[in-house]
This record gives structure tokens, sequence and C-alpha cells, in this order.
């Protein structure tokens, strides 16, 4: 019997490198259920397989994985077998300007001698509340750490800290980057007991009792007591404020990097504030076209964050969609948002991926209990927004309500 395996797994070996050479590929050893040869691909990527019986998720060979969109000179962008058709300009439900991480986010998750996503499964499994009820989760996590990797910013302001959980994504994106946490509150809402605290000397809350709002911080005297660069500093709305009135406050002070985790769509938000106020509404051009039309004109780059896998990895579960948004659901029509990061739904090798991931970190890949479909699910078009530099010049002209 010994023999036997020997000689199998010898013949197994011997099979991989010579179809890797017919593919015209330098393969390594896959797994059986790996695409084997792709004639349309042309990214090479490092694939991530979880072991099941570790506490550290490893990723071994290599996959092709097809071009990620086309039809770029014609100020569009479109997917294979994706409905959704990105628009270069305002008024229209997905839009884009530029380029940016996001646009190439499965090649900085998948790729490298260490990938990326090796990293994140351990930071997202180790976070210090695996429910968040009320705060992020692994999409708006995803693409929170990919931000902070990508631009290195020397401050962070985080308004709206409720659990801490997105302070700790920060922080683990890295150690070195000063944080201004900021929230009215000094304990988390949806009863999710006490907030984790950064033990880093690097991180500053501007809560509860010591609140001071980001738009009405000293901005100007840090820059000349040198405590702050505007071009290194990263925003990062979570407040469900007016996110189209803060984006233009800190404009003012000349930074140019923000986020927007509850990118609502036209006639979704949890809040009053959330249904006339995110970037997608505004660029939507509906109902906000003056508004849309000021805020794209100093805008840069937009990018949204795609999913980690598509709707339809929820077929099984019978939860209704919620009334405010800010979760996918299987019988989506997808012609709104970006094409996402996995298709486990088409694509072996991906199905095989987007199930070890689901095992590293405990959670049914069928999504069909509610822990599973929250944490994969939600999902509400984080988004990326880089200002122009001339943008800080013209910010106090913007168009209110």
């Amino acid at each position: 019997e010994t023999k036997k395996l020997s000689l199998n797994l010898a013949l197994f070996i011997f099979s991989s490198v010579c179809i890797g050479f017919l593919c015209g590929s330098q393969y390594t050893l896959f797994t059986l259920s790996h695409t084997l040869c792709d004639g349309n691909s042309f990214f090479v990527k490092q694939d991530f397989e979880v072991d099941g019986t570790s506490s550290k998720p490893t990723l071994r060979g290599k996959i092709q994985t097809s071009t990620t969109y086309s039809n770029l000179s014609h100020g569009k962008r479109e997917w294979d077998n994706w409905p959704a058709v990105a628009s270069e300009e305002v008024g229209h439900p997905l839009v884009f300007k530029g380029e940016s991480f996001y646009d190439h986010a499965r090649e900085l998750y998948f790729t490298g001698d260490h990938p990326l996503m090796e990293e994140f499964l351990q930071v997202y499994k180790n976070r210090p509340d695996p429910v968040n009820m009320c705060g992020i989760r692994i999409n708006h996590a995803m693409g929170l750490f990919l931000a902070v990797k990508q631009l290195k910013p020397t401050l962070v302001v985080e308004s709206g800290v409720n659990a801490g959980v997105s302070t700790y994504f920060i922080r683990k994106a890295s150690p070195t980057t000063r944080i201004f946490a900021v929230d009215p509150l000094d304990e988390p809402i949806c009863k999710q007991g006490q907030r984790w605290i950064d033990p880093s000397h690097l991180t500053t809350y501007f809560t509860g009792s010591n609140f001071v709002d980001m738009t009405e911080m000293d901005w100007n005297g840090m820059i000349e007591r040198q405590e702050f660069d505007p071009l290194t500093t990263l925003v990062f709305l979570d407040d469900h404020l007016h996110a189209y009135e803060r984006i233009a406050a800190v404009m003012a002070h000349g930074i140019r990097h923000i986020l927007v985790e509850d990118n609502y769509k036209q006639d979704e938000g949890a809040t009053p504030k959330d249904k006339k106020s995110t970037p997608k509404q505004m660029f939507d051009g509906h109902f906000w076209k003056q508004k849309g039309d000021w805020l794209w004109e100093r805008t840069k780059t937009y990018s949204e964050f795609p999913p980690l896998v598509p709707p339809i990895m929820a077929k099984e579960n019978t939860l209704p969609r919620k009334k405010a948004g800010g979760f996918m659901v299987a019988s989506d029509a997808n012609t709104d948002i970006v094409h996402p990061i996995l298709r486990p739904d088409l694509d072996a090798s991906d199905n095989v991926h987007y199930k070890n991931a689901m095992s590293f970190l405990g959670l049914n890949p069928s999504l069909v209990d509610n822990d599973s479909y929250m944490q994969v699910m939600n999902y509400n078009q984080f988004c990326y927004l880089e200002l122009m530099p001339e943008a800080a010049a013209t910010a106090d002209t913007f168009p209110k309500y």
C-alpha cells in the first residue's frame, strides 16, 4: 500500500508538471480542483488554500485570473458574466473616476510570496468582537485594511468608533500610523459590551467627555505646529452623518484621501442623513445633480471596493431584504455594484478558495445561518475618494441643502 501511494503521488506530480508546460505556465503543485489552463487569462496570481487544522492560513500554488474589466477607451467598465456597467461620468447608478488600488483588489490580496489575504484572514479571525452587530464586517474590513496598507497614511481620522473594531483593523494594517478615534459616545451601541481600546500611544481618543468633532478640530493650528500633514492623512467616515458635507469640510483643510464606509444607494440609509448624502447618491445624480457635479469636479479618483463574493452565494438564506439597505441578497440584479473579487458561483478554483476561507473563519459558505450571512453579505459600496490638489481652494463653494 505504501508503494502504491508513493507511485500515485509521483505520477500526480509528473502529470502536474507536464500540464503546466502544456499550458505554457510555470505552475507548481496545485490542488486537483484548480483550473489548469485558461487561454483568456493573463494575470498569474498566488492561489490560497486554507488548512483547516492550522491556526494560520497558507497560500499555495499559482493560478491565472481573467482580465478584470474591458471597454475602458469609451469611459466604461464592463466585466465578463456580470451585468453592471460602470461609467466615468455622473448620472449613473455605478460610476468610477480614474483608477485606484480598489480596482486591483484581487491582485493585491492574492499575489506575491506572502499574499495579503493570508495576513488579513488571521487579523479578521482575531477581531475583538466576532459578531460586531452594528459595525464593520469582512467586505468593508478588507476595504479599510487594503486602503491603509496601500496609502500608508501618517494619520487616520476615524469618525465613528463604536466598538473599536475598525480601529483594530487600522492598527493591524499599520503599527506606525497615528489614529484620531472620534465618537461622541463612551460606549458602543447595540449592546456590544466594552469598546476595544488601542494600546498604542499613537491613538488619541476624542470620545465621550473628550469628544471633539473632526470638523471642529484645529487643523490649521496643527499644520502650523507641524503636527499634521493633510497630504498623508486619511479620513474614514463611519458615522452615519452627512457624508457630502463632511467631505467638503475636510476638503477645506487640504485633506485629499477619504473612505466612506456607509456609501448607501439611492433611497437607502440607516439614518435620514444617510439617505441624502453619500457619494454614490450624489454621483447617481437622480436627485442631487448640482451637488454631484460639484463633488465630481473636485474628485480625482473614485472607486468602490468590490465584495468578496457575489450575492448569489446567499441563495440558501431566506432572510428578507433589509429596508435600510447595506446587505446583499441572492435576488439582487447586480447592476449597481462592481464585479466581486471571487466568483465561486462560476469558477471551481475560486469556489475552493472561498470555502477554505470560510472554514478558517468558522463560517458556513452556504450562508444559510444568520451569522455567516451577516459577516459575508454585509456590503454598502465602501468607497475611496482622492480629491484634486486644487479642491481645497473652492471647498467653501459647495452647494448647500
